[in-house]
């Protein structure tokens, strides 16, 4: 799936520029926790993308 490879590559993309630019007034705690945050979101979509993918191709690696 296309959205495996893109979505990590636009997370990391938003993250880097969100905190080196828009997030000046945040300390590098919550800095840190915006990116945890965001990978947990990310992981959440991925692995909601990959359960609803799964099922409908299975019969192709059985």
């Amino acid at each position: 799936m296309l959205v495996s490879i893109l979505g990590p590559v636009a997370w990391l993309s938003f993250t880097l520029l969100y905190v080196g630019f828009w997030a000046s007034g945040f300390t590098l705690f919550q800095s840190i926790i915006v990116i945890l945050v965001s990978v947990i979101i990310l992981g959440g979509l991925m692995g909601a993308l990959w359960t609803g993918w799964g099922p409908r191709y299975r019969h192709a690696f059985d």
